[in-house]
């Protein structure tokens, strides 16, 4: 019950947190429920039929590998023993002991990096570039090529397996409504490597040495080189690792601090693609119309922008059929009519009474510069500078940035925001948090019910503390970064390191039922539940083995759950066996 308590209230999280872990929630309650019920009815049933009552002959021998395994754990045994009673003898220097460890332990927790997920090695590199927003299709299609020249150059033929580029924009404009760019101006370059273990440089490596490639190319406004899985990418609608968003009425102000700050975020270590959301003023065609010789002419303003869009843009008119297939009739002008000023004039534009009249006689035609798009935020503007991480923890670089950003001296009409992945990691941590303090309520309830009294849960929660402590210590020695996956194992920590302090306070209340003394039922009792303590606490931290070793695609995700998950039961375990009787010895007075 104190592990399904952790799981239950899973189901009901929402947010990023919700969507990957809710289904989590449901298997492990039921699987927990089920075996439950198993253990209680027909595990007893087989034991009653298959355990017999041993009769050692001279015929019956017990096997060597029993022999020696007991002679191991009577070693082990003996050697708890003598700790134990050291410990029961000098209780102030064991607690000082582990109180200093948790203290510095806990300060050396700041050590540790943080990211919203784990790095993944899925083979996937996305390669997006914006050129001038005033540059042709030629051009962005010429840079595509040059991008992929560079990717063949740079990867191995025994790396690769295949890759693609597209540019421009679609027609009903999927990728903005999924949070990407698009536009003349816009390219892309995609590749799939051949699974990690058929290579020796990693994606991020791979990444990098192509982002130093394409940086070198001129023209290229803004790079990003993402080495992450596709379904991430639209999880985060595209954006970065770290976003300052810059919020206030004044556009001419927020470009002015935005701009500082991308150049102070180019000078911090670990810091790549830094991009800004605002978007230089395009070269473009001014048609400014004369209302009066217009309505004198019949002219309508909306048939005018459509007869220009059809020029300029295109018009599917029909489709042509044959032989089961259709072909689009798309209308457009000639590529020479649509590139001269004095043609744009020339250009025919129907009147209301069915005449055709030249677009000069009642419009000037001239080119200027027009903004690309101006994004607002709760009715406010809004700049956002982006950039992403490369051998630095997210929260690292994310402190570099707040340093930078007190050195601004920025005025207090001008609001300031992090989004992108450091936004949504406060959400869901914010969320986890919640749930890993509902968890221990939960869990301290079903406790006070099984025991029947409020200290007895108190003594056991003592165990909790050093599985975070375990927690911080593997993640200093693996160089794991603490992130979403990394939080869940912790919630599910509490869960089941109470286990073992529950069997050992347990079988210490029942020794002391039978009227031993306090001391002879704390030695007793650990003695007794040394071996299922260590049975269930290595039975687990080898099911979470092959988690923490991360083989096969994709296995880092899940490597930082088994590698939080055996640091925290491990060195619970070893410590639940000495302070928990220890604590047990402080609260309970001799009766």
């Amino acid at each position: 019950l104190t592990t399904v308590c952790v799981f239950i209230p899973l189901i009901f999280v929402t947010g990023l947190a919700g969507i990957i872990f809710k289904q989590l929630g449901f298997v492990v309650s039921i699987t927990i429920f089920s075996s439950l019920f198993v253990a209680l009815t027909l595990t007893p049933m087989l034991a009653s039929k298959w355990i017999k009552k041993e009769t050692y002959t001279e015929k019956n021998k017990l096997s060597k590998f029993y022999l020696l395994g007991e002679k191991f754990f009577k070693k082990i045994e003996a050697v708890y023993v003598k700790i134990l009673d050291y410990a029961l003898s000098h209780k102030k220097k064991i607690l000082t002991s582990l109180i200093t460890v948790f203290f510095v332990s806990i300060f050396l927790a700041r050590f540790i990096g943080q990211d919203l997920f784990p790095n993944v090695d899925t083979g996937d590199i996305d390669i997006r570039f914006a050129l001038s927003p005033s540059a042709r299709l030629e051009e962005t299609d010429r840079i595509v090529k040059k991008i992929s020249k560079i990717y063949e150059e740079n990867v191995l033929p025994q790396e690769r397996k295949t890759y693609y580029g597209f540019l421009g924009e679609s027609e009903k404009g999927i990728g903005v409504a999924l949070g990407f760019e698009e536009g003349a101006n816009v390219g892309e370059v995609g590749a799939k490597l051949v699974p990690r273990t058929e290579r020796k440089r990693s994606v991020y490596e791979i990444a990098d040495v192509l982002r130093k490639e394409i940086e070198k190319i001129p023209g290229i406004e803004s790079l990003k080189v993402i080495a992450t899985t596709p379904i991430k990418q639209v999880f985060m609608a595209g954006k970065g690792k770290i976003e300052v968003e810059f919020i206030g009425s004044e556009l001419d102000k927020l470009q002015k601090y935005a701009e500082k700050l991308e150049k102070e975020m180019r000078k911090i270590p670990g810091v790549v693609d830094v991009r800004s959301s605002f978007k230089r003023p395009r070269l473009e065609l001014h048609i400014d119309i004369d209302r009066e010789k217009a309505n004198l002419l019949g002219i309508n303003t909306a048939v005018l922008a459509q007869t220009l869009r059809t020029y300029f843009y295109g018009y599917e008119a029909t489709k042509f059929r044959e032989a089961g297939d259709d072909f689009d009739i798309f209308l457009q002008l000639k590529e020479k009519q649509r590139y001269s000023l004095d043609d744009i004039g020339e250009i025919p534009v129907p009147t209301m009474g069915g005449k055709l009249v030249k677009l000069k006689t009642f419009a000037e035609v001239n080119m200027g510069l027009g903004p690309v798009q101006i994004d607002r935020k709760n009715r406010e503007r809004i700049i956002s500078v982006g950039c992403d991480t490369y051998k630095r923890a997210m929260s690292d670089v994310k402190k570099d940035i707040e340093k930078v950003l007190k050195k601004l001296n920025i005025p207090k009409d001008i609001e300031i925001n992090f989004g992108g992945e450091a936004e949504e990691q406060r959400k869901t941590f914010s969320d986890l948090g919640l749930l890993l303090v509902i968890g221990m309520i939960l869990v301290y309830m079903v406790m006070v019910g099984q025991f029947e009294s409020l200290k007895t849960p108190f003594i056991i929660y003592f165990s909790v503390p050093f599985a975070f402590v375990g927690v911080i210590w593997a993640l200093l020695l693996t160089k794991t970064h603490f992130s979403i996956v990394t939080f869940m194992a912790v919630i599910m920590l509490v869960g089941v390191v109470v286990n073992n302090a529950i069997v050992l306070v347990d079988y210490a209340n029942i020794l002391r039922a039978r009227g031993l003394n306090l001391l002879e039922a704390i030695k007793l009792a650990g003695r007794h539940r040394l071996r299922p303590v260590l049975m269930t606490s290595f039975t687990t931290i080898f099911g979470m083995l092959p988690l923490a070793l991360g083989r096969g695609q994709g296995g880092e995700i899940w490597q930082a759950f088994g590698i939080t998950s055996i640091g925290g039961l491990l060195l619970s375990s070893l410590v639940t066996l000495v302070l928990v009787p220890l604590i047990y010895s402080i609260f309970h007075k001799e009766k």
